[in-house]
């Protein structure tokens, strides 16, 4: 930080709320007097000249209204803005204003004052050409003149604009003589025009400084600049088409020199220098400043310990005239808030600023020469001088050296929690935290369904189009309410657009912000929860304080699935089947789906469907005479959905009570568990190939790029040969993590339906209470994470083994741990068998009567048998181990009516009678 601060000469605000960049001020003037005149122009489109008096009319503002000359509205962002003779017939200056689109030339007028307001100021278009693409920058210079810079040539100013794509326009005036696209281009940089040379000097995107002679530019794209003599006759005859593409009109073309920056370019700019006749450049990056000659070498390099935010070159008039300190003399601005004014890499002065300056001009303004100028990103223009004004800072209060009273501070900290009790039992004082406006959503339940093709389907042999649901949704608020927000939460695959609204001020109980969702299937993976989530919040507009509602909606399960019209005894043959019973008549399922019926009889005591995207179908038959359900899938993941639909619309309908007499599908949802983990190992191990192979890559490159180097040619050793192929392992390698990432995600989604349907099962099986459902979900979660290293297997493991570790303790001496610790461990260093052994486990104590709700004596309670059958939470039916195949007699006649004669196919779940003994004989460290 500068010690002195810059002495403020003239400043003002310019504009309000608009914004200023590189390129948006200009110095110059437009008579022969030589006094500057400040140009400004804003991303807003606004025009502004100033002439600074640096007559004040109070001490409060540090300007004169009369310095504003001219303020103009041009209606399009300015870009850059150049002062130069760009008009032939015209021997002052005019404004060359860069827009997106758009090169304008203005005449800077004066108008004699006929009353007593004085003179006018105006600005007239001169000429203007428009582009057929979008600009970046530009800069002028005496294109085509060969370095002469003999008095013919240096009257002319031409300019160059680059587009942000890397093409070079040059207007000669009213005409546009070349156009030239820069090779291996795919980011503009900053660009200057070197006189001496006549070259375009620029940063390329791979950060080279690359410098092009006119020349060979413009015979490369078809114009002949060869000689001055016939500039003339090419300047009356010869025109560029301006729709003509620059494939059509260009050829190769080579920069004369080119030099590695190895950083992104902030600035670059010309001078010259007094101790030879070559012009030097100057190039201000990110961390270091370079200076080289116009042939490409470099002179000195300064490197920073600041960021800099811009530079100027400034003074070469007299540098040339001041022989005894020659030198390139430039000012850099850092976004630290400090000039730093150099000469050769040598720091000679050090100011501090008020602001960060985006540009920075030096100018002669009231007979004041090197008046330094600089224009900040909200629009502060300061001109300002050197000085030695030291910067106010705040220096930090000593504190006193005496001694605190312990005695003294407890007993002031006693009466200040005294003081803030009362004003906390005190009515009158305490803050209403609750929102005195009352703000409700309403949803409107009629949905209008129409299609879209806007999904994402991997499989081709499914149809892409889905249907979407339009849901309208009404915002009311008693009191005005402010920055009002809605957003919109759904699962995958389902999708919200928009699922995020700004509805702003709603004010009162006539305005009402209404919002139109629309709602789709997008991907095709299995819905596991149709549940929308409405969230709004705002500001109120007594508290200022921010407040939010909430509402759930269902959404249709037509989003999701459609009815599959296939004859029922083709469909029974599903590897899983789930079969709920129930202690009512059962209901025609076209009354519990009626989103789903097409009115075909059939359909009441059968149904099939299917989910988009996915050609598993899954059947629904209901059994009057047994009173049962059944759900058949060749998936487990896709029965999850519609049993829980059943249940949840069943019981709101009457207080019907279901329950499950089966052995859980563990062999099915331990099959999904272990094409999770496999898939989770795979991407592992791809991940990991890769990074060795590109590890390989870059070796590779290091050896042939050491062998390009080589003054001594060699041979290449197969190098290039090794090199494209394992180029061709890398793309092979990412094109497999990307489908094993494709497969592991709709893996996950499986997991998570087979997981919420093994917990709702057992939930019925042995009758938990509310709070024991509830801890059961949350150890056997259905999120799954895969995305970081400690994946769903790792949780649910630590989880289901502290469970039985602690609650669901066989041992009255086993004593609760601390949570299993699996942060770090991969997925490869996992044991598989060991998870699906103690899911196993925690099944089975919890239907030997085991309770996951803890309370003071759990740690002595001993789960048997006999404590089982004594329970009072539990139901009294007769209980059975979980892998046994027993069932109750007369379930062989209730299930007569459902077609299906293969009941041990029906409900033969678990694995063999020998991998069920090894899982229950084999102890889990318990």
């Amino acid at each position: 930080m500068s010690l002195f601060k810059a002495r403020e000469w003239w400043s003002c605000q310019v504009g309000s709320g608009e914004e200023f960049d590189y390129g948006c001020l200009k110095v110059g003037s437009f008579t022969e007097n030589p006094n500057h005149k400040i140009v400004v122009g804003s991303h807003q489109g606004i025009l502004r000249i100033f002439n600074p008096s640096g007559s004040h009319v109070d001490s409060m503002s540090n300007n004169n209204a009369s310095d504003l000359l001219l303020e103009k509205n041009l209606g399009m962002p300015i870009i850059q803005i150049e002062i130069g003779k760009f008009v032939s017939s015209s021997p002052v200056n005019q404004i060359a204003v860069l827009f997106s689109h758009k090169l304008s030339i203005y005449d800077y007028v004066e108008q004699a004052g006929v009353t007593e307001h004085g003179r006018q100021f105006d600005l007239e278009l001169n000429y203007e050409h428009n582009m057929n693409r979008p600009t970046f920058n530009m800069c002028k210079g005496q294109f085509g003149s060969g370095g002469r810079g003999n008095k013919e040539s240096s009257d002319c100013e031409y300019i160059c604009v680059q587009t942000l794509d890397g093409v070079l326009f040059v207007f000669e005036y009213e005409r546009q003589t070349m156009i030239k696209s820069l090779p291996h281009t795919y980011l503009p940089g900053p660009i200057c025009y070197l006189s001496r040379s006549d070259a375009i000097a620029t940063v390329s995107s791979n950060y080279h400084v690359e410098c092009y002679k006119y020349q060979a530019l413009a015979i490369a794209s078809g114009t002949d600049h060869g000689s001055s003599s016939n500039n003339d006759a090419r300047r009356k005859g010869l025109d560029i088409d301006p729709s003509l593409s620059v494939s059509q009109s260009s050829k190769k073309v080579l920069p004369e020199w080119s030099f590695n920056l190895g950083e992104c370019a902030l600035g670059i700019q010309t001078t010259q220098r007094i101790r030879n006749a070559s012009q030097t450049i100057l190039v201000l990056g990110e961390r270091n400043l370079f200076c080289l000659t116009d042939n490409g070498q470099l002179l000195f390099m300064s490197k920073f310990e600041y960021n800099p935010s811009t530079f100027i070159v400034y003074n070469s008039e007299v540098s040339q005239s001041d022989t005894s300190n020659p030198g390139v003399r430039y000012i850099i601005g850092t976004h630290s808030r400090t000039l730093f004014i150099a000469q050769d890499g040598h720091i000679r002065w050090a100011a501090h600023v008020d602001s960060v300056p985006v540009q920075i001009e030096v100018a002669t303004i009231q007979n004041i020469r090197g008046m330094i100028c600089t224009l900040s990103e909200t629009g502060l223009l300061q001109c300002c001088y050197l000085g030695t004004d030291p910067v106010s800072t705040s220096i930090p209060t000593i504190m006193s050296s005496t001694m605190i009273n312990i005695g003294e501070a407890e007993e002031q900290l006693t009466k200040l929690n005294k003081q803030i009790k009362q004003a906390m039992n005190d009515p009158t004082l305490v803050v209403k935290r609750k929102a005195n406006a009352q703000v409700t959503i309403q949803i409107d339940d009629t949905n209008q369904f129409s299609t879209t093709d806007e999904t994402r389907f991997q499989r081709h042999d499914v149809e892409s189009t889905v249907p979407s649901s339009r849901v309208n949704i009404r915002v009311k608020s008693s009191e005005a309410i402010q920055n009002t927000l809605l957003t919109v939460h759904v699962h995958t695959p389902l999708c919200a657009q928009p699922n995020e609204i700004r509805m702003g001020h709603i004010g009162g109980i006539s305005a009402i912000g209404t919002a139109s969702i629309v709602f789709w299937m997008r991907d095709d993976l299995t819905p596991w929860n149709l549940e929308a989530t409405f969230t709004v919040s705002y500001n109120t507009m007594s508290d200022n304080i921010c407040h939010t509602i909430q509402k759930s909606y269902k959404l249709p399960v037509k989003l999701v699935a459609r009815s599959y019209q296939q004859p029922i005894s083709a469909t029974i043959a599903g590897q899983c089947k789930i079969t709920l019973g129930a202690n009512k008549p059962v209901t025609d399922l076209s009354r519990v789906f009626p989103e789903l019926s097409t009115g075909d009889s059939n359909q009441q005591q059968g149904l099939t469907v299917r989910f988009y995207g996915s050609v598993e179908n899954v059947s629904i038959l209901a059994s009057s005479k047994s009173q049962k359900y059944r759900f058949q899938s060749d998936s487990l993941a896709s029965i999850w959905l519609f049993s829980n639909l059943l249940i949840e619309r069943l019981s709101a309908s009457s207080s019907i009570d279901f329950e499950f007499g089966d052995p859980l599908p563990l062999n099915d949802y331990f099959s999904i568990i272990d094409r999770h983990y496999e898939l989770r190992v795979e991407c592992e191990q791809i991940n990991s190939t890769l990074e060795i192979s590109s590890k390989q890559f870059r070796a590779i490159q290091k050896r042939l790029l050491s062998k390009f180097k080589d003054k001594t040619p060699s041979l290449l050793d197969n190098l290039d040969i090794l090199l494209e192929n394992t180029n061709q392992q890398i793309l092979a390698l990412a094109d497999r993590y990307e489908q094993s990432r494709y497969e592991l995600n709709r893996c996950s989604h499986d997991l998570s339906c087979a997981t919420k349907l093994i917990c709702l099962l057992l939930k019925i099986s042995v009758s938990l209470s509310n709070d024991n459902a509830q801890l059961l979900n949350a150890i056997l979660s259905p999120v799954t994470s895969d995305d970081n290293e400690q994946g769903w297997e790792e949780t649910v493991d630590a989880a289901v083994n502290y469970a039985l570790r602690t609650v669901l303790a066989r041992s009255k001496s086993t004593e609760p741990g601390s949570m299993p610790s699996t942060i770090g461990n991969s997925a490869a260093t996992m044991d598989i068998n060991k998870l699906k052994k103690r899911i196993q486990t925690l099944c089975e104590r919890l239907e030997k009567g085991g309770s996951l709700v803890s309370s003071s004596s759990i740690r002595e309670t001993n789960f048997s048998p006999d404590s089982a059958h004594s329970s009072t939470s539990l139901s009294t039916r007769k209980e059975k181990p979980i892998g046994s195949n027993r069932r109750r007699k007369h379930d062989d006649d209730e299930d007569a009516e459902i077609p299906n004669g293969d009941h041990d196919d029906a409900f033969s779940m678990l694995p063999s009678t020998n991998a069920r003994k090894q899982y229950n004989d084999e102890d889990d460290d318990n």
